[in-house]
């Protein structure tokens, strides 16, 4: 793979080299006007340096504050909507799955249904704010919204050699906006809604001789459900909560084999549902700034938040929608001194579900890197260190007992660290050539591997507009907590239903859920051919073409002993089970599972007059699977004994089974969106813009799949979600320089789901105020 990329990527620069000829030509900024200069979009996370996102050697866009002012998004995760190459999907009011390119659904092992977004990296500032229990981003844990937020930068594609692991599809930076301009800097916004949908944000800071700044926000967030019902997996339909089945039949007494229901289930575990309310959030952040001399300056940063939402997440082992509570706070220092940057940053907090979904987490990252440059070459080596930390009732030594349900927490924390290297090169021969190679390498204490990513790109700048890149690219996601500690068990009854019985018979089980944590992580490697073009200050044109595969995927697999004594009738029927046992142990690990996809993105801007704006983007895409990817039942040994005398029939199997569902309609084979924004006048702003899908298909299955091959019968639950276009409409009116007031409308065509067992989404109308100084 790596070969065959790196001749691919050469030939294509040797192909741009040849169309350079041995001439340098002129610097394009040169044939500049003034006004084409100052309309310059700046961009950093492509290469970590400030440049011209025309230049930019990644496939990366920008979203910025004026585009999310327009547009009435709602939350920083709606705003995502407003690029390409981006799946953003309502789980429930307010919460969001998100994935750039669509793998990240092929990466999340049997929990397919969990928004966890464990390939794609967000950072804030390039503070990484990944979690590592079960991988991704829990959006509702940020502490910062709309309001402070200068601009969010996106990048598509691996780029784990920049930034780490987890960075397996793609980067969101979001740059947060301080007191730039000298004095008093102030902000705030307040909306009201339907389904009690009320947010408010504030941003106040001060600017001392544009030097040094201190600013500090705040947002509260509230948003109720449009639904009153919940999933319940064994009548396939919605239902109200009181009328839950359990998934499974756990043991309640193992004396009487007593079994849990829902309603004794579900208050054990605290898992009592504010079924009405879908997110409430509330954060706050102090930001200081000082710039020491033109070759020195540090940032430190603040922060705390506690939130409360719905999203899914199987904790009660009856529906899919969960309830969380999280808060955490951090502290995060940026410096630069000369051309040696640094970061560190402290993150800790805890998110509380059931026993299962519940954990306390402490994340200390630190990196420094040194920028040299020479000529036309700038060589940038860093180093980095991570220690995580995470306290879980499911990653003690004693196993978690589902059914005894002892979930305390213990003074039993795990932790990891990783020691990283890296290198970035940026070389450009000629004006109009550049070539950018980027290398990191990962070590991780609890594995005996050694994980390394690349990145090698070039830009070939043909006139001032038009732009020609090649990309290719490795990146591997880090290891997870749940991933690499689970330990559990439960106990439960397996139905046997036998001929000549008109009711089942019960064999008990014991399941083992057991983790191995060295193993290979997913990885992403990447081919990518682009084109930009910016005919004239009307039409910007982004097209992107890349092919990517995906290795090393981690799912659940199960081993089972089955031993069971079944007595016989007179005419050598199945009469009845004399005894029976079963033990099943399974383990989270490698298997024969990948994927390859072929996809393209493009972006289309055109402003037809100084007041009318048509932005229209989209990614169309093809995912293939490869490999074991349906659930497997294999046996691996078995032996039948018959007891003549006492005719009855013993049989011991040992069997294997592999229990991810992966279905290659999971994403969209398009999405996109399109924008309309008109200004009538000075005051007045109209803005229209809708996302859109194809079809998808959620597969899922039950617990009680762990046994099933006693009957051979396996339940399996798809959730076909259609295709839509969630429409907007903003309409804002600027009283003067400082204030205007709005009204927004959210998903003008009506209810739909947008996730596969989870809420639909109903029709929002706000209305807001906008104040600034």
């Amino acid at each position: 793979m790596v070969k065959n990329a790196l001749h691919i990527f050469f030939i294509t620069l040797l192909a741009l080299l040849m169309g350079n000829g041995v001439h340098a030509q002129q610097n394009v900024y040169d044939e500049m006007s003034i006004d084409e200069i100052l309309d310059i979009d700046v961009v950093v996370t492509a290469s970590k340096q400030p440049e011209d996102l025309f230049e930019a050697p990644l496939s990366v866009s920008i979203i910025n504050k004026e585009d999310i002012r327009q547009s009435g998004a709602t939350s920083i995760v709606e705003a995502l909507r407003l690029s390409q190459g981006v799946i953003v999907r309502e789980v429930t009011p307010g919460n969001f799955d998100v994935q750039i390119r669509g793998f990240d659904d092929i990466t999340k092992n049997t929990y397919i249904n969990l928004p966890y977004n464990t390939t794609v990296l967000v950072m804030i500032d390039n503070r990484i704010v990944y979690d590592y229990y079960s991988g991704g981003t829990l959006w509702e844990t940020l502490s910062i919204d709309l309001n402070d937020i200068e601009r969010i930068e996106i990048v598509r594609g691996p780029a784990s050699a920049l930034y780490g692991p987890n960075a397996a599809t793609g980067v969101i930076n979001i740059i947060t906006s301080h007191a730039n301009q000298k004095g008093l800097n102030a902000s705030a916004s307040s909306q009201l809604g339907n389904a009690n949908a009320r947010l408010a944000n504030t941003n106040i800071g001060y600017n001392w001789n544009e030097k040094t700044s201190l600013t500090f926000t705040g947002n509260y967030t509230e948003r109720n459900r449009f639904d009153d019902q919940y999933y319940d997996w064994w009548n396939s339909q919605y239902t109200s909560l009181d009328n839950m089945s359990m998934m499974m039949s756990f043991e309640k007494d193992p004396e009487t084999h007593e079994t849990w229901t829902y309603e004794e289930f579900s208050d054990s575990l605290g898992s009592n549902y504010e079924i009405d309310k879908s997110l409430k959030k509330l954060g706050g952040n102090l930001f200081f700034a000082h710039t020491f001399n033109e070759h020195t300056n540090m940032q430190v940063a603040l922060g705390a938040q506690n939130s409360q939402c719905q999203k899914t997440g199987f904790l009660n082992f009856a529906t899919p929608l969960s309830e969380y509570h999280s808060s955490n706070a951090f502290i995060d220092n940026k410096f630069k001194i000369h051309n040696l940057y640094g970061q560190w940053n402290l993150r800790q907090g805890e998110v509380l579900g059931n026993a299962a979904n519940s954990f306390k987490y402490k994340n200390l990252d630190a990196n420094l890197e040194y920028l040299y440059q020479y000529k036309t070459i700038s060589l940038r080596p860093g180093i980095s260190f991570k220690n995580s930390l995470y306290n879980s009732p499911v990653t003690y030594d004693e196993p978690f007992d589902l059914s005894e349900l002892n979930q305390a927490f213990k003074d039993e924390a795990r932790s990891f660290n990783s020691f990283s290297a890296s290198l970035l090169a940026d070389w450009q021969p000629w004006s109009n050539l550049r070539v950018i190679g980027g290398f990191r390498i990962d070590k991780f204490n609890i594995n005996t591997h050694h994980f390394a990513n690349y990145e090698l790109a070039a830009t070939y700048r043909l006139n001032k507009n038009n732009l020609f890149r090649s990309v290719v690219s490795r990146a591997n996601r880090s290891p997870s907590f749940f991933d690499s500690f689970v330990n559990t068990k439960m106990s439960f009854y397996h139905a046997l239903e036998l001929e000549s019985n008109n009711a089942p018979v019960y064999v008990p089980v014991e399941q083992n859920i057991v983790a191995r944590s060295n193993q290979k992580y997913p990885s992403n490697n990447c081919i990518e051919i682009s084109w930009r073009n910016k005919t004239n200050k009307k039409l910007d044109i982004d097209v992107e073409l890349f092919y990517m595969m995906t290795s090393n995927l981690v799912v659940s697999n199960e081993y089972r002993e089955i031993n069971t004594t079944i007595q016989l009738n007179e005419a050598l029927e199945l009469d009845s089970v004399v005894s029976g046992y079963s033990t099943a142990n399974m383990y989270i690990e490698n298997y024969d599972i990948n994927s390859t996809q072929l996809g393209l993105s493009f972006m289309v801007r055109y402003k037809a007059t100084s007041k009318l704006e048509f932005r229209c983007y989209g990614t169309i895409q093809k995912t293939m699977l490869r490999g074991n990817t349906d659930f497997e039942f294999k046996e691996i040994e078995s032996q039948i004994t018959m007891d003549t005398v006492n005719n009855t029939v013993s049989t011991s199997s040992l069997t294997s089974v592999n229990m991810s569902i992966l279905n290659d309609e999971i994403t969209p084979t398009f999405y996109g969106g399109l924008i309309i924004n008109y200004k009538l006048n000075n005051k007045l702003n109209l803005n229209i813009n809708t996302y859109t899908y194809t079809k998808q298909i959620f597969d899922g299955t039950l617990l009680y799949n762990m046994v099933s091959d006693y009957s051979g019968i396996y339940y399996f639950y798809s959730s076909k979600i259609d295709p839509f276009a969630v429409v907007n409409a903003k309409i804002d009116y600027k009283f003067n320089e400082k204030a205007n007031i709005f009204i927004s409308a959210k998903n003008l065509l009506g209810e739909h789901r947008e996730f596969g067992f989870a809420d639909r989404i109903g029709t929002t109308v706000l209305v807001g105020l906008q104040w600034t100084y």
